[in-house]
């Protein structure tokens, strides 16, 4: 063998090696390998028996919730774009006024292309035109009650599917083209939205107008590998989370089982518990309103103010011309010895506007009280709120109201992330309505992170005047590289995508970057162009130290501290627009 043929066959190994490590950590199981030299089969139809409808709940008071008997659930997968070659009377189909529900899979052709091929561009490009259309031809004729459903857990950030962790506006491309193409055949078809009610659903949400109907699955296949968020929910209150994340449409919601699901354990007795819970809090958090959609992006108000901020424990930057608002953190611990009133005295006299993050607890080297949104609720602090109130209601400068941030993060950094969001809303407003009337330069302020599952938490409408997001550009604790670091505008497109049911301007109150400061400078001036270009945000405040070190373990925490002569190129950078 030839010293040419020998280097050639190394090659050849290696590259096949790399590959192979490649597609191991692309698909999470070696037995995803074997499917993706399988070759390409037909398009198949069977009954799905793993995913029962179970039962139709709506947030409609006049409309009752009740199990369902007589719903048939049938499987497409569409291997093959070029012919259904699916024969309906091979299965067997009931009355036609019987409802059925058709799951339609779009996998392509069999193979690594199932995975690599972003199957929800083909769609809305149209290369499944035909097959929709024979689809709805095919079950359409001589029924009138036929369900789509297209595509199903998108939202959930696994690959057990080929259009999953793919994105929200991709999605709703394809679902909304998917819809009109079949309208066009037969237009009696409806059309169920089919996530499986993880967090986040709402991102993938395709429009009121396309959609007939939600479904939700408890306990999904798909959620199993994850370990991200709780699964030892019971029963009932598993299938209450995934409602309440639902709360802002009023379509009907199926609720289908999962092989982990027995069909007999979710009857009319727990439909009913579920549903006089939801009842309870009909007036505000499952209030009709939450139907309204946002009107038109906010429009350049130049009569409006636009707040530069700074956290700045160390005081190096507070003094700088530029600076309009500070940001303070309050806790029991600060109002009790005296520092929360010395640190909002301090700002008033340098002339500036105040945020205030109050933090319900008592301090990192005191007891937390991890109950403290309910025990806010019941009155227990009642004496250390007036307190609070009482110092920022002694100023005539403007306000930034903000209570217990972050809490839909699931961690437990603060002892009120991860808690019952009827829990959290309801402490919210109980803190926000602590006065029963406040001045007009109070602002108040709701703070999720912009992470997964923000909308489970929101407040109401009527006492929020901006939310907040925070923008680190720090994606994963554990990149020690900052040139890893995300930019500010993917994180803030990411963020600002997961609140569009929420009309209200926005306030970025931690915003940070590390690195060297050059890399710093930079970052900064992409953030100043597209904070500019988005009027719906009315200040920014730059976090500029290093975080908490408890929070980060062993790791050290990252510094977001920037020189003064950062800061001033971004100033100079944010008027240019």
């Amino acid at each position: 063998m030839t010293t040419k043929k020998k280097v050639f066959i190394i090659l050849v190994l290696a590259v096949s090696a790399v590959f192979l490590m490649v597609a191991i950590k692309k698909f999470n199981a070696p037995k995803r390998l074997v499917k993706l030299f399988e070759p390409p089969k037909g398009n198949t139809i069977q009954k799905n028996t793993t995913e029962p409808v179970l039962d139709s709940f709506s947030f409609n008071p006049e409309v009752q919730n009740k199990s369902v008997d007589s719903f048939q659930h049938f499987n497409v997968r569409i291997n093959n774009l070029k012919k259904l070659g699916i024969k309906l009377n091979e299965i067997e189909l009931t009355g036609t006024n019987e409802p059925l529900l058709i799951t339609i899979e779009t996998w392509g052709s069999r193979g690594i292309t199932s995975y690599y091929n972003n199957p929800l561009i083909d769609i809305a490009n149209g290369k499944y035109d035909e097959i929709f259309k024979a689809l709805s031809a095919a079950f359409a004729e001589n029924r009138h009650n036929i369900w789509f459903r297209l595509n199903p857990d998108m939202e959930v950030p696994v690959n057990r599917y080929p259009w999953q962790q793919i994105g929200g506006p991709a999605y709703i491309e394809a679902f909304r083209h998917f819809v009109s193409v079949c309208k066009m055949v037969s237009p009696q078809i409806k059309f169920v939205w089919g996530p499986a009610g993880y967090p986040g659903t709402l991102e993938f949400y395709p429009g009121d107008d396309v959609v007939d109907a939600v479904s939700v699955t408890i306990k999904s296949e798909s959620e199993s590998p994850l370990d991200v968020y709780p699964k030892d929910y019971t029963l009932e209150y598993d299938i209450f989370r995934r409602l309440h994340r639902l709360r802002f449409t009023d379509k009907p919601v199926f609720i289908l089982g999962s092989g982990e699901v027995k069909k007999e354990s979710v009857n009319q007795e727990l439909i009913l518990s579920v549903t006089q819970k939801i009842n309870l809090e009909n007036e505000i958090i499952y209030s009709p309103e939450n139907f309204k959609r946002p009107a038109a992006k906010v429009k350049p108000d130049s009569n409006q103010k636009f707040e530069i901020g700074i956290f700045d424990e160390f005081e190096r930057l507070n003094d700088e011309e530029p600076v309009t608002v500070e940001h303070l953190f309050a806790d029991f611990r600060k109002l009790k010895d005296g520092t929360f009133q010395k640190e909002f005295k301090n700002v008033i006299n340098r002339n500036h506007d105040i945020i205030v993050t109050f933090e319900p607890f008592y301090g990192p080297n005191e007891k937390n009280d991890l109950e403290v949104l309910q025990n806010v609720l019941d009155g227990k602090y009642d004496s250390e709120i007036e307190q609070f109130y009482s110092i920022i209601l002694s100023t005539d400068r403007i306000v930034y109201l903000r209570y217990a941030h972050e809490m839909e993060i699931p961690i437990t950094r603060y002892p009120w992330q991860s808690q019952d969001p009827v829990t959290y809303i309801k402490s919210y407003r109980y803190f926000m309505t602590f006065r029963q009337s406040l001045p007009p330069t109070v602002k108040r302020v709701w703070g999720p992170a912009g992470d997964r599952g923000s909308l489970e938490f929101w407040p109401g409408n009527d006492l929020v005047d901006f939310v907040s997001i925070a923008i680190y550009g720090l994606p994963d604790k554990n990149i020690t590289d900052p040139e890893m670091q995300e930019s500010f505008e993917k994180i803030f497109t990411r963020k600002y995508w997961r609140l569009r049911f929420i009309d209200k301007p926005l306030f970025i109150t931690e915003f940070g970057v590390k690195g060297p400061e050059d890399y710093q400078t930079k970052w900064l001036e992409d953030a100043a162009r597209i904070i500019r270009e988005n009027p719906q945000i009315k200040g920014i405040n730059y976090f500029n130290m290093s975080d908490t070190p408890k929070a980060w373990g062993e790791i050290k925490p990252p510094d977001w501290s920037i020189t003064k002569n950062t800061f001033y190129r971004f100033i100079e950078v944010l008027n240019e627009y």
